[in-house]
Parts: structure tokens; sequence; C-alpha cells
């Protein structure tokens, strides 16, 4: 298990930093009105990858584990289905609604796509514990946009170079890991004129599906809101002030979801055999990591913005202390909600999910005013901790049913 650990720290590490260095040297080379619609675009992908994509990697890392391999492989080809028609759906919106940027959106929904065969196979390699093929797709992927997206730079592309980097990646990436997967296997998943169509099953393939998207959005969506809202009613100073202590404090999530990728198939394991005790061997240690790991980040990131910021960037030290604890809550609410998930009760986590996201949004618009970017933050921690509460509380109340039963 350590040495899986340690390939997808790796691998997530290179998919994180990769990204950020090759902006930073794009943006050199592009004019502001440039780098604005480049932005643009990366944040148009990432809400199409999302709706496309439908949760078909979550949803893949539950049914692995509770579904027999006939039903498994039905469920499969149903989502990829649903996937299809999505991207159709964003086609044709897309061209409807803003004829100026259909070329653009038309790529970013085939790279979208694209995007939803690998990740729903690097989902099976999770599953599957093989995490040398996980790596490999995954860097493929992150390398050859880095290169792709250089190389369009290079050759003139403008603000249009992530986006063909992004589609060519997405070929390459797809290739790759249909190889690693197995064309035959490939196939199989992809024969949809095999399978038989009933209206339940789809219907129910979708909900199950539909019930991961808030936890899917959510991050996104409040990522925007608290910027929006900091940006028009505090102002853009303290939004920069408050981006880099945010940036810093996201790393302890990056590590919770390394370490999630190695706990999902061991915890699924067990629930899927009864063995409820052995769950906490795995649960326990990854939680004092974290706990340790959120320290390690406070001292290490504050001493680097008081050496190498300027004295007006010094604010972000205070936003980051603060920052920590709600980024903390949410990494063990990452870890622990995969048990109520396997156990169906996405349903619920939506629920809680959603009024959690919309409180925080509505305190935060009406009252920034008065208690200003760290009043937000403590909104964010007690937001997070009545959700990882109400997930202990049903977890223990699921569990003595299955017990007791």
């Amino acid at each position: 298990m350590l040495a899986n650990l340690i390939k997808y720290a790796v691998s997530e590490g290179i998919a994180k930093l990769a990204p950020f260095f090759t902006t930073l040297y794009v943006a050199k080379y592009l004019s502001v009105e440039d780098f604005g619609r480049y932005s643009l675009i990366f944040v148009v992908y990432e809400l199409f990858f999302i709706l496309i994509s439908f949760n078909i990697q979550a949803t893949t890392r539950i049914d692995f584990f509770k579904l027999n391999r006939v039903r498994f492989l039905a469920t499969k080809r149903e989502h990829l289905i649903i996937c299809l028609l999505l991207a159709l759906f964003l086609l044709t919106a897309s061209i409807f609604a803003s004829s100026g940027y259909t070329y653009v959106l038309t790529l970013l929904v085939l790279a979208s796509f694209l995007r939803c065969i690998s990740v729903f196979q690097l989902a099976i390699y999770q599953c599957e514990k093989s995490a040398s093929r996980y790596v490999a797709s995954n860097i493929v992927f992150t390398v050859s946009l880095s290169l792709f997206t250089l190389v369009f730079v290079a050759l003139d592309y403008g603000y249009l170079s992530w986006l063909y980097g992004l589609l060519f990646a997405s070929f390459l990436q797809v290739l790759i890991s249909c190889i690693l997967f197995g064309h035959i296997r490939t196939l199989l998943f992809l024969s949809f004129h095999r399978l038989t169509f009933r209206f339940d099953s789809f219907k129910a393939t979708f909900i199950i599906a539909l019930l991961f998207l808030p936890q899917a959005l959510g991050w996104w969506l409040k990522l925007g809101a608290d910027r929006w809202i900091i940006e028009r009613q505090v102002g853009t100073a303290v939004l920069g002030q408050y981006s880099l202590a945010f940036q810093f404090s996201s790393a302890l999530l990056i590590a919770a979801s390394v370490i999630n990728l190695v706990l999902v198939p061991e915890i699924n394991t067990c629930l899927k055999s009864s063995n409820y005790k052995r769950i906490k061997l795995f649960l326990i240690p990854a939680i004092l990591f974290l706990i340790l790991l959120s320290v390690v980040i406070y001292f290490v990131a504050s001493e680097f913005i008081l050496r190498v910021y300027d004295a007006e960037y010094f604010n972000s030290v205070l936003y980051l202390k603060l920052l920590i604890f709600p980024f903390l809550i949410q990494s063990f609410i990452l870890i622990l909600s995969n048990v109520l998930y396997y156990w169906g009760k996405g349903g619920y986590m939506a629920k809680v999910i959603l009024a959690a996201f919309s409180l925080q949004v509505i305190v935060n618009f009406f009252f920034v005013e008065i208690f200003g970017v760290v009043g937000m933050v403590l909104v964010s921690l007690i937001a997070n901790i009545m959700v990882l509460l109400l997930i202990i509380l049903k977890s223990k109340k699921e569990l003595a049913l299955r017990i007791g039963g």
C-alpha cells in the first residue's frame, strides 16, 4: 500500500505542478486580454468535463465492488451512453447559444468526452490497485498537455494554445490508456449496440451519478462565489491576499485526494466483506497524518510568505492560519464520505452538501462587509464541521443497522 501511495503522490504532484508552471510561462507570451481568454477556456473546460463525465469515476469506484461483472459492464455502458448524450446536448446548446464561440466549445466538448473515457479507465486501475498503469496514463496526459501547449504557444496560436494542447493530450491519453486497459476490454465497454435498453436501469444509473454532482461542482462553485463576493464587497487587494493563502492551504486537500486514491479500494473491500473494524486501521492513520501535515503547511507556508513576498501580502499569513482549519475538516469529509457513498447514501450527501454550500454563500454575501474575510473563513469552518458531524452520525446509524441486521 505504501508503494502505491508514493506512486499516486508522484503522479498527482506532477499533475498539479506541471499546469502551474506552464501557465506562468505562457503568461509571459500572451497579452493580458489573451491570457484572460486563456483562463476562461480553462474554467469552461472544467465545467464541461464535470458535466460530461457525469461522475463516472466516482460511481465506478463503488460499482466495481458492489456489482457482479455482468451488471457492472451493463451499468458502465449505460453511464458512457449518458456521457455521450450529455456531450451532444452541450454541443448543440453551445452552437445555438453562442455562435461566435462554436469552434472553441466544440473542441472543448470533444476533449471532455475523450477525457471521460480515460478517467473511467483510471477509476478501474484504482479499484484493481494497478497504480503503475494509473500513474502512466495520468502522467502521459499531464506532461503531453504542457508540452503541446508550449509548442502551440511557440507556433503563435495565442490563447488557443492550451485548447489545442488539451485536445492532442486527450487523444494521446485515451490511446495510451486503451492500450494499457486492453483493446478487447475497451471494446467490450464501448460496445453500446450489445446493450439491451431498459428505461428503469438507465434512470437508476442517471440518478446515482446525479447525486455525486453537488460534491463535484460544489468546490468550483464555492471557490467562484467566495472570490466574487470578496472582490465586489471587500476589494481586489484583499482578494489577492486571500487567494495566496488559499493556494497554500489547498495543498492539504491535494494530499487528502492522494490518500483517498489508496483508501477507496481498501475501504470498499472492507465494506463489501462487512469487515468494519478493519476500516479504522486505514482511517485513523490517514486522519493523524493530515493533522500533522496541516501544522507543517502552516509553518512552512507562513515563513515562505514572509520571506519571499512583499509586505502587501503579509496579511495572507492570518488568512492562512484560519483557512487551514476548514481545509482540514474538508479533508476529513473527503475520506469519511466514502462509506456513505458505498452504502448508497448519495442522496443524503447531496442534500447536506447543497445545504452547507447555500448557507455559506447566503451568509457571506449579506454579512461579509460586517465580519470581513475572517468571518467568511469562520463560516466555512462552522459549515464544514456541521457536514462532518452529520456524516459521522449518519455513518454510525447505518453501521448500527447493518450490524444489528
